[in-house]
């Protein structure tokens, strides 16, 4: 069953994605929900607005997102104080204060004074913690008032990066600004300019959100070098790896130079293996301005790739047997296939965007990622890698569908004069157009039959018509064109 959070954030990326009315039915079928309940998700949205309502409705029309008012509301939303975190958001917190200082013990005062609970809650919220912290085989043990969590360096460091929010951000240049940091400003300073040389030095740039991700290696790694005296490693690298990472030279001295840098600025000694995870983080990253070619890649790359565009092109019914979406792509699954094999997960922050948008082409990627995983032996492809494959095929389809000219119709009282002047002139200035023939409005009903495959009427007269039309002077002046561009990218948004 899908919660009401989760009811209302779809609710809110459906209508954000479509700028017109949606009527309560149709908002009910996308929720798989009753109208009555829409009604009900809609007044709660709108109650926790200060000011004024983020949907507004319409008798006839239905229900309306108010796009700027719904940015600016993400906005403020960001900002919480202590007093109103929800539970989730309490022990998330707490949590991230005992894995940065695991095996450490808190006291519980500590941890929990700053949000006035009684001891029913503290023990509540230790067996909750306790039960998501199975997941990743931790115990949260509970000593003399005192709370720690044990266990392996590895699965602790795993715990961190997926309970802290702060990672959930799309621009790196935010770390700098950013109130939620529980570090100096000069920390988070030091780490991105080790970002910026890592860049340098391989001539290279990272995009988001391996830079995020890589950020949060480093943020994990400085904080449990400051707060855990000793980290527990059970698994050590093996020799053939170690040779393997020596010989990718590069890689390995960008690693090797960014650990010594961290262990000069913390003035502490950081065991070797810390090389190896950062470089298993650089090897798993996309980098920007080193294109693969089919050259350098291996054969597990090149058929994965392959199948993944086999299988799209027969389920989205679209040729993509073309040279730029594979390298893009394989530039993808090359640093993809290293992340399943070493646990490393990257988040993907527009996640739920992505799933809302392009719900048909994730799926269909979803349906493709399980059938790779099988017969490659892969570990199961998780939803963030899925949504990351979608945007590639997204882009390959609105690039297709952009670059397929929209089928148009001239419309004049007559059909002659006026009308060849608007076409000379539409035709100059929106390439965009095919404008496929000139006619009278007297005539219309013949040639809607004649060209039935039509998108759009530009016409001197207004019309009764299911078809897209727009009204424009025969001079086709400025604000004309303005009106023409915007109604050419409704179509495109539409289709």
């Amino acid at each position: 069953m899908i919660s009401k959070d989760n009811r209302e954030q779809k609710l809110l990326q459906f209508l954000s994605k479509n700028q017109d009315y949606v009527t309560s039915k149709d908002l009910a079928d996308v929720l798989h929900t009753s109208k009555k309940t829409v009604y009900r998700l809609i007044k709660e949205i709108n109650d926790k607005c200060a000011d004024d309502s983020l949907i507004v409705s319409e008798k006839g029309r239905g229900y309306k997102l108010l796009y700027e008012e719904f940015i600016n509301y993400q906005i403020s939303n960001k900002n919480y104080k202590e007093d109103h975190f929800s539970p989730n958001e309490r022990r998330k917190r707490i949590m991230e204060e005992l894995l940065l200082s695991s095996p450490k013990p808190i006291k519980i005062h500590h941890l929990f004074s700053a949000y006035y609970v009684g001891d029913s809650v503290v023990f509540n919220d230790g067996q909750i913690m306790s039960e998501e912290l199975k997941k990743y085989n931790l115990v949260l043990e509970r000593k003399n008032r005192t709370l720690a969590i044990i266990g392996e360096e590895v699965n602790i460091r795993k715990a961190i990066k997926d309970i802290i929010e702060i990672f959930n951000i799309i621009d790196i240049d935010d770390l700098k600004t950013n109130q939620e940091l529980k570090f100096s400003k000069y920390d988070v300073l030091f780490m991105l300019d080790q970002l910026r040389n890592i860049e340098k030095d391989l001539n290279i740039t990272i995009p988001y959100p391996y830079n995020v991700n890589i950020f949060s290696h480093l943020y994990i790694l400085l904080n449990r070098s400051r707060k855990s005296s000793a980290f527990i490693y059970t698994d050590k690298e093996s020799s053939e790896e170690t040779e393997k990472m020596k010989k990718d030279f590069n890689l390995y001295q960008v690693a090797k130079s960014t650990v010594y840098n961290m262990e000069k600025y913390l003035n502490n000694a950081l065991p070797e293996i810390e090389i190896y995870f950062l470089y298993q983080y650089l090897v798993s990253s996309r980098m920007q301005g080193t294109l693969v070619t089919t050259s350098n890649l291996s054969s597990r790359v090149i058929q994965v790739t392959k199948l993944y565009i086999d299988e799209m092109s027969t389920r989205i019914g679209l040729d993509m047997d073309n040279q730029p979406i594979f390298v893009d792509l394989a530039n993808h699954i090359k640093p993809m296939l290293n992340r399943l094999e070493h646990k490393i997960r990257v988040k993907n922050s527009l996640l739920s965007q992505i799933k809302v948008t392009y719900e048909e082409i994730f799926t269909s990627v979803t349906n493709v990622s399980e059938f790779i995983s099988e017969k490659f032996n892969l570990p199961a492809i998780n939803d963030d890698e899925n949504g990351f494959i979608t945007l590639y095929f997204a882009k390959m389809i609105e690039t297709s569908e952009h670059q397929r000219p929209i089928k148009t119709l001239i419309m004049c009282t007559t059909g002659i004069g006026t009308s060849e002047l608007l076409k000379a002139k539409a035709s100059k200035k929106f390439p965009e157009l095919e404008i496929v023939d000139v006619v009278a409005s007297r005539n219309m009903q013949m040639f809607k039959e004649k060209y039935s495959d039509i998108e759009l009427i530009l016409s001197t007269v207004h019309i009764e018509d299911n078809i897209p039309f727009l009204i424009v002077s025969a001079m086709f002046t400025i604000e004309d064109q303005k009106r023409l561009q915007r109604k050419i990218e409704e179509i495109y948004h539409e289709r």
